[in-house]
């Protein structure tokens, strides 16, 4: 049985977007959680499952960086920098995968780093963030979520 990301993991943001995106990126990588368990597991499937999964990371992160900066969030740089090293980070395992098809370190990082970081950013800066923009929308400030 592939490991997998249960439904209520991550925790529901006051900015229904913004749930909807951390629960986009759970079945991204429930998703290839399943393609690793396989007996075979098909590299050049796992490298597009991948980099779809950094291509999402990185808009989430700048829509999220945009509405910070639309409300003057004061948190921001903290927060900004959090996704800017999670985003390297990411990519550096990623990229590492893909040199040297070590599938023991591309499952540390997907399946205990990256959903480790995922549940305690979301509950931590996500959440404050969440409720700053809840507050400027509750106002009538307008927030850019696509």
């Amino acid at each position: 049985m592939p490991m997998q990301i249960d439904a209520n993991t991550f925790m529901p943001m006051e900015i229904p977007a913004m749930t909807q995106v951390h629960e986009e990126e759970r079945v991204m990588l429930n998703d290839i959680y399943a393609l690793l368990a396989q007996a075979q597991p098909d590299a050049p499937l796992i490298d597009a499952r991948l980099d779809a999964l950094i291509h999402h990371t990185t808009a989430h992160f700048e829509q999220e960086n945009r509405n910070m900066l639309l409300i003057n969030f004061p948190p921001y740089p903290v927060h900004k920098e959090e996704h800017d090293i999670a985003l390297a980070g990411m990519k550096a395992a990623f990229d590492h995968w893909k040199t040297s098809r070590d599938l023991p370190a591309l499952r540390q990082y997907l399946e205990t780093d990256l959903p480790a970081w995922l549940q305690q950013h979301i509950a931590t800066m996500d959440m404050i963030t969440a409720r700053f923009l809840k507050m400027h929308q509750d106002k009538g400030g307008a927030l850019d979520f696509a």
